[in-house]
């Protein structure tokens, strides 16, 4: 097993897919294994493979040993369009930051906001990594992400601005959230019905030729007058119960 001589390019790109540790030596060492496994995920996964796997793929050798976690990656090309993707153990975090199963308890107690200097007392590290790790979270954009369970998508969601300055001018950071997540923000340069809309555009607001990616039955406008008296239901009625709050950490050792 040799790492691949291919001069790296553009059009490389990534699938993390449910492999488990106890098998991923074989599917490294064993090409027959690693063909039936490949086989196995499209049938239960299809959604996490390109669409162009069923026509066929190739091999096409392993990536460089990762420094952090000393892990080789299987690539393949595919027959169609000759894209090639780096086939990344789900065992592992984004960037080998880490073992998920070894971070996994520790990111859920950040959801409680635990400080970072707590959380390394506990497992270890210093702040700054689990700080990092964190803030690593927010590095994929929510439009394009594979749903495989849309019923547990939210239904209802709540938007507000929030005041803040660009270059010495006021601006308003438009905010959506729904079920303690913040599913998007953009700049509006006015506190207008229009400018806060536009800036919101990436909600389906205006229904669009496909299906939207969320179902939304209740859009609420939080008012500026008082936070906890809400505006206009859009397009059902009804109050939304509490407003979701997302709170952004200061690095360790900052107040």
């Amino acid at each position: 097993m040799t790492t691949v001589a291919h001069t790296l390019r553009k059009g490389y790109r990534t699938l993390r897919l449910p492999l488990a540790e106890s098998e991923y030596d074989r599917f490294l060492t064993d090409r027959s294994s690693a063909k039936d496994r490949l086989e196995d995920l499209y049938g239960e996964f299809a959604e996490l493979l390109p669409e162009a796997f069923p026509w066929g793929y190739a091999f096409f050798g392993f990536t460089k040993p990762s420094i952090k976690q000393q892990l080789l990656c299987r690539r393949i090309r595919l027959n169609q369009g000759h894209t090639v993707f780096t086939i990344v153990p789900a065992f592992v975090r984004p960037s080998m930051t880490g073992r998920t199963q070894d971070v996994d308890q520790a990111l859920f107690l950040m959801r409680f906001h635990v400080p970072c200097w707590a959380i390394a007392h506990v497992f270890g590290r210093d702040a700054m990594y689990w700080y990092r790790l964190e803030q690593g979270l927010g590095r994929f954009s929510l439009v394009g992400t594979t749903v495989k369970t849309p019923e547990h998508l939210p239904k209802n969601l709540v938007a507000d601005e929030k005041h803040s300055w660009l270059k010495g001018e006021r601006v308003y950071i438009a905010t959506t959230a729904a079920q303690d997540c913040i599913l998007g923000a953009s700049v509006a340069l006015s506190a207008s019905q229009r400018a806060l809309e536009k800036a919101m555009a990436f909600l389906p607001v205006k229904r669009r030729p496909w299906r939207p990616i969320i179902p939304t039955t209740r859009f609420n406008k939080i008012s500026r007058v008082d936070a906890f008296s809400y505006g206009r239901d859009t397009p059902g009625d009804g109050a939304v119960a509490s407003l979701p709050l997302a709170v952004r950490r200061h690095p360790p050792g900052r107040p």
